[in-house]
């Protein structure tokens, strides 16, 4: 943990270096302080406020401000809309304050037999043994690939960028996860009578109605019926996965009181108590 705090103080330019000492007991680490063009500290002290088992507050104006990110971010607190609004009064969190995101700043790995072609206007082309995905994402983000690595950077930390930063590097991961292993909604038909079948590329299914109710592949989707009231949704865009999965269910949502219908398989129903007949 305090190296991970030392390595983001170091990515962010609050600190020069630091250096790990093995004691030979937990460890030390020496870190070398970064001045100001006036020779002034960018760090001019630390001090806990908060331990194990007791955590402290302490209000947006009784923190001391530093020469980057923090002095702007406390500045645009005091707004109802500040990035602190739901924390009254109380300390941000530190990848908040000095504008970092976790999601954003990992890399994206290409795995073997993976294609990525990153085009004008940020359209990205991810081709895999699972098929093609294509994707266009926001002008402000920028996509660079090194070697089997992708990285997504944003230009500041204004707040619509810092809401794109860990979205955009979430999509392009789904694309390369999904052209490699792919996606996959499960879903149970509960039912006296209720029962599935594939016929073609239908899906058909009896579901108490006085007719058959039908759904049709349509182009990356594929359709399993494993068993009578199991339905497997395949395809490699996570969001359409889950869209005709949504679509698939809504046929006939689950009903609390005998839970009938079509829901996911790890989907529990909120059971509701049948009603009682009146007392004579």
């Amino acid at each position: 943990m305090k190296k991970s705090i030392a390595q983001i103080l170091l990515d962010e330019g609050y600190i020069k270096n630091f250096q790990l000492i093995d004691d030979g007991t937990q460890g030390v680490i020496r870190i070398t302080l970064k001045y100001g063009a006036g020779k002034e500290k960018v760090i001019s002290g630390l001090r806990r406020v908060s331990k194990p088992g007791l955590r402290v507050y302490a209000g947006a104006d009784e923190l001391p401000k530093v020469l980057r990110h923090v002095q702007g971010r406390h500045d645009r607190q005091e707004g109802p809309s500040g990035p602190c609004r739901r924390r009254s009064p109380g300390i941000c969190l530190v990848r908040r304050v000095i504008g970092m995101s976790r999601i954003g700043r990992a890399p994206i790995a290409v795995p073997a037999g993976v294609e990525v072609k990153i085009e004008a206007e940020n359209v990205v082309t991810v081709k895999g043994p699972k098929g093609t995905l294509t994707r266009q994402f926001h002008p402000n983000m920028k996509i660079e690939q090194e070697g089997e690595v992708i990285h997504v950077t944003r230009p500041n930390d204004a707040k619509e960028n810092r809401a794109l930063h860990g979205l955009t590097r979430t999509l392009i991961h789904n694309m390369v996860v999904g052209v490699t292993e792919g996606y996959k909604k499960e879903l149970d038909v509960n039912g006296v009578g209720y029962r599935v079948a594939k016929e073609g590329n239908k899906l058909v299914m009896n579901l108490g109605f006085s007719h058959q109710v039908t759904m049709e592949e349509i182009p990356g989707i594929t359709i399993e019926v494993p068993g009578p009231n199991k339905i497997i949704i395949h395809g490699c865009d996570k969001q359409q996965v889950g869209q005709f999965a949504a679509e698939v269910r809504e046929k006939r949502p689950p009903e609390p009181y005998k839970g009938k219908g079509i829901k996911y398989t790890d989907e529990v129903i909120r059971r509701k108590a049948g009603k009682t007949g009146a007392k004579k």
